[in-house]
């Protein structure tokens, strides 16, 4: 078993080299997917590929390099398949019309220490022990995924956050921020909510909170724990 797990951790280890080796394609966008077909722009890096060719705030990409797209996920593998400094044409839906715009993907901008960062590869002994002692020191890390979805975006929450909100079982997800003018925020929530239930159905993480709102496009009774309470909130 050990013998096992060390070739697989060898091999993991090699093939991260050439993806450190050749960089991604990145052009500087924020996207949330919506209701409709094509993700939305929400917001553009300055002096990105992206504020360069002037995509924009609100912005619908609908083509990106020879394919129709659907949702971020598509997109975003697009993107980081396209290799830095290539020009590819991208398609988006402004104020109802079609424009087509070309972007030359740059190389994504890095913290100087991963720039940097050299790899020095030992020998297989040292790799187990430090595997070892990684394994035996390793503390428990809980892991904040963020989704975005009808203008609220929620995080996982942590067994802290449980207990200071009051939420009871392993469901619920935060409520970090609500967009401005969103059918959320005229419902009346609000940043520090919880959301536990959907339509009835529990919500106990961030994924499921994003897939039942698209289920429910949008309008949706929302059971939210505010003050140790429950509540119900309506979608419209």
């Amino acid at each position: 078993m050990i013998k096992r797990v060390i070739i697989i951790m060898a091999a993991m280890f090699l093939a991260a080299i050439p993806a450190l080796a050749q960089q991604a394609g990145w052009l500087g966008l924020s996207v949330e997917d919506q209701k409709d077909t094509g993700p939305i722009v929400r917001s553009v890096e300055p002096d990105s590929p992206a504020a360069k060719a002037g995509i924009k705030e609100g912005d619908v990409i609908i083509y990106f390099n020879n394919e129709n797209i659907i949702g971020v996920q598509q997109l975003t593998r697009l993107i980081r398949e396209t290799p830095v400094g290539r020009t590819v044409e991208m398609r988006v839906r402004r104020d109802g019309r079609e424009q087509s715009v070309q972007l030359t993907t740059e190389a994504s901008r890095l913290p100087e220490r991963v720039r940097n960062l050299q790899l020095n590869l030992p020998d297989v002994h040292v790799l187990m022990d430090q595997a070892a002692q990684v394994r035996r020191n390793m503390p428990r890390v809980e892991v904040s995924t963020t989704f975005v979805q009808s203008g609220i975006r929620v995080e996982q929450l942590t067994d802290q956050l449980k207990n200071f909100f009051g939420v009871q079982g392993s469901g619920g997800v935060l409520v970090s921020s609500v967009e401005t003018n969103s059918a959320a925020e005229k419902a009346g929530l609000k940043a520090g909510d919880v959301i536990t239930a959907i339509d009835g159905k529990n919500v106990r993480t961030p994924s499921d909170f994003s897939r039942q709102m698209r289920t429910a496009s949008g309008k949706a009774v929302l059971k939210i724990m505010r003050d140790k309470q429950e509540r119900e909130l309506r979608l419209d």
